[in-house]
């Protein structure tokens, strides 16, 4: 089926694509950008996408969704996902909660990902896998990297004077 050829409608002129295409930060976005300029230069939409290597139809999409709206048109739109579990406003709290520690009422001297798991079950009422707990760790802003814990009746004194000791021992 042949289709008819796309052009780019909306005012821009090759310089101003060039320096969007330089100073945009998302690969996606840069993506598209780069591949309107080709077709404003005069290739083909089935000659940009062999270039490429993208499909037509997206980049007939993203043609049509520039003309419309320009760079803008070309950014991710919202995506339908499933909601998150634990309540948007009980977010900053949660993440208070994992920064503050292990509590008396933990039972434990650290927080793994089994104890957060709980935590959001028990305290906010959020069901998370563990793999969701860590997923949701990561979307918080938080490493899994992490000190090792350190006992509440360690003696630190005795701890440094081991360290200086232990190979006078040996």
């Amino acid at each position: 089926m042949m289709r008819p050829p796309l052009t780019i409608t909306y005012a821009i002129i090759p310089a101003e694509m060039d320096r969007l295409v330089h100073q945009e930060r998302d690969g996606r976005v840069r993506q598209r950008l780069l591949a309107l300029k080709l077709v404003l230069e005069g290739d083909t939409i089935p000659a940009v996408a062999a270039r490429l290597g993208v499909s037509e139809t997206p980049l007939r999409t993203w043609t049509h969704r520039f003309n419309r709206e320009g760079p803008k048109g070309l950014l991710d739109r919202p995506r339908s996902g499933q909601p998150p579990k634990l309540a948007v406003e009980l977010m900053e709290d949660f993440k208070e909660r994992v920064c503050s520690g292990a509590q008396p009422a933990d039972g434990v001297c650290s927080l793994r990902g089994p104890d957060l798991q709980r935590i959001l079950k028990e305290e906010y009422g959020a069901d998370y896998s563990l793999g969701g707990t860590y997923f949701l760790l990561h979307r918080l802003g938080f490493s899994s990297l992490m000190p090792r814990p350190r006992h509440p009746e360690a003696d630190e004194a005795a701890q440094e004077d081991f360290k200086k000791t232990f190979c006078r021992r040996r």
